[in-house]
């Protein structure tokens, strides 16, 4: 009888653990608002986003006479559309994992997660062409940063966002690996090999009202460094709904050998709900001088 690594597997099992794994690999999933992932069951799905439009505030007092202005509340509708479909297959041996199989799928799913998670934070980073707010530079020219100049640029974030009314909690900023270094040349953050920060991104919290950061899927334009798309916001901006439809397991024809072939679909959709409240800096990686 053939040996089969993976018999007993439950795909059901699996595909949980996938998702859950797949959270905690995406940077982009601390600062999205994720609430209508319940949602979806596939590839097409539509979730409809209602925005309630602003209350208007009228004076009274004891000697008011007649009724009440009463406003009728206007809605707008925002439609957030699953249209990404991804997937991952490949073969487990079961000559290779006889002696390792409690974990060669464990490390399988991990190595999945990781590599689907930098797929849709990839996704999301290229938003920036919708967000609403210019924090500094341009599109084709951008902002040269040093760990001198930094700061600044923090400041002028959180300027942008206030005089638009962007609520305070839950403000955060995704930056490159070099504008991270330059935060820490500034000392405002600390170089850390901490795990538990280093697997989430986060590189710091509350400066300068932002929780920041740390992803290399942060969209550059010509060269490492050379106009980073560097987004900022706070959680109402983005929209994601992400889920794990597929992952099943087949063995092969008598002539494919002795494996087993894994394979999973995993489907997902983002939107920009409110571009007033997403910035962009565009940044320019500039060497220190020595």
């Amino acid at each position: 009888m053939a040996y089969n690594a993976l018999a007993g597997l439950k795909p059901e099992v699996w595909a949980g653990q996938l998702l859950s794994r797949l959270r905690n690999a995406l940077v982009f999933r601390n600062v999205v608002n994720m609430d209508y992932e319940g949602e979806i069951s596939g590839f097409g799905d539509v979730v409809k986003i209602n925005e309630i439009g602003p209350i208007t505030v009228n004076s009274y007092n004891s000697t008011s006479t007649g009724s009440l202005t009463v406003q009728s509340l206007s809605d707008a509708q925002k439609l957030l559309q699953i249209n990404q479909a991804k997937y991952f297959a490949f073969w487990i041996d079961d000559v290779d994992t006889a002696q390792i199989k409690p974990k060669v799928m464990d490390e399988a799913m991990q190595e999945s997660a990781h590599a689907m998670g930098s797929n849709i934070d990839q996704y999301i980073a290229a938003m920036w062409t919708e967000a609403g707010l210019t924090v500094g530079g341009t599109s084709s020219t951008g902002q040269d940063i040093t760990s001198t100049n930094v700061l600044k640029y923090l400041s002028i974030a959180q300027q942008k966002l206030d005089e638009n009314n962007v609520p305070e909690s839950g403000r955060w900023m995704v930056v490159p690996p070099w504008f991270a270094h330059k935060l820490v040349l500034n000392r405002i953050v600390q170089d850390t090999s901490n795990s538990a920060v280093l697997a989430s991104g986060l590189l710091g919290r509350g400066l300068y009202g932002f929780d920041i950061y740390k992803s290399n899927n942060v969209v550059n334009g010509t060269g490492t460094g050379q106009n980073s798309r560097i987004l900022c916001g706070y959680r109402g901006s983005i929209s994601l709904a992400v889920q794990v439809t597929k992952l099943e397991t087949a063995r092969p024809s008598l002539s494919g050998g002795f494996k087993t072939l894994v394979k999973g679909l995993v489907v997902y959709g983002a939107k920009v709900v409110r571009p007033a409240t997403l910035g962009v800096l565009h940044a320019d990686y500039v060497a220190e001088a020595t």
